[in-house]
């Protein structure tokens, strides 16, 4: 097969993603245009039910919450378990990207995944809240204002300056939500269409040309094993791009859904990049990632291994 019609192949299967993106974000849009200035006086933000709350919020396909989730962590508003719950149900432009390729299996796939992923959110929720009490005999949210700890500025000016402009009504990719913007959904179809096209491009070339479907396969199939510790590896790239690559390799037949699964679950967007960049926090930093990436690796394993 020519590098041409290669082009042609993947400009044609594209182009189907792109519509379901720009429908799917253009609903984003409205959702946050319609709620997102609720989020610091929801209640059930530091209630019970929290965990629950912030599994169904992460699973919406878009990278926005898990910054919003670093951010009203940092600030003390919801806990630490609530903060993981939404960090492993988020999965960026997986669900966009399954839902372009429609067909029964796949619809099962997408089904088996994100009902995974939530039901796997809630458990490590409610787990971290009393680990993290277990182990640091403190409150599952993060102190703004006990001495014992380290203190958190809250002041309004070094908000801002600490947070870099970040807040709570921030939607996603950081755009200012004070209105309907028709051109942030149409701008972030175009931006991740370009990484779909770009992956699909060059995963063609390999599958078609340089390596071929046969050899690819074999060497796949040889590094069974591997797949959800690399697939996590790829998942911790903070960008969207990350579950791009994923979900395209699961597409073609080279990725295994337990591998998926352990990539899309460690796979936060820009929300672990905005906890890191906190100044203080590093027993909470080490905390959740150290959970985010052994709750990864056994999902990921625990599904390879029932061969699902």
């Amino acid at each position: 097969m020519a590098y041409w019609e290669v082009f042609c192949e993947t400009l044609m299967e594209s182009a189907i993603a792109f519509a379901i993106l720009l429908a799917v974000y253009f609903l984003i849009e409205f959702v946050e245009f319609k709620w997102s200035h609720n989020l610091d006086h929801n209640h059930f933000l530091q209630g019970k039910a929290s965990p629950v709350l912030g599994a169904l919020v992460g699973s919406v396909p878009q990278c926005g919450f898990s910054v919003v989730a670093s951010d009203l962590f940092a600030r003390g508003i919801i806990p630490v378990g609530t903060l993981l719950s939404i960090f492993v149900a988020t999965s960026d432009e997986a669900l966009p990207m399954l839902l372009a390729h429609p067909s029964k299996e796949k619809w099962l796939s997408i089904i088996i995944l994100f009902a995974s992923k939530i039901v796997i959110a809630i458990v490590v929720g409610y787990l971290a809240n009393w680990l993290y009490r277990l182990f640091y005999r403190r409150p599952a949210t993060v102190s703004v204002s006990t001495p014992k700890t380290p203190v958190i500025k809250v002041a309004e000016e070094q908000q801002h300056e600490e947070h870099a402009g970040v807040n709570l009504h921030d939607g996603c990719c950081h755009h200012k939500v004070d209105g309907f913007n028709w051109k942030h959904p149409l701008f972030h179809s175009l931006k991740i269409w370009a990484f779909i096209f770009a992956v699909s491009f060059l995963f063609g070339c390999v599958a078609d040309i340089w390596v071929g479907h046969e050899r690819l396969t074999t060497f796949l199939g040889g590094s069974l094993w591997l797949q959800p510790l690399l697939a996590v590896l790829v998942g911790l790239i903070p960008n969207c791009a990350a579950s791009v690559v994923l979900t395209e390799f699961y597409l073609i037949g080279g990725l295994r859904f337990g591998a998926l699964l352990g990539g899309l679950c460690v796979n936060a967007g820009l929300g672990i990049i905005f906890l890191l960049r906190q100044k203080q926090l590093w027993r909470e930093k080490i905390f959740v990632i150290t959970c985010l990436i052994a709750v990864s690796l056994l999902a990921g394993y625990g599904f390879l291994w029932l061969n699902i």
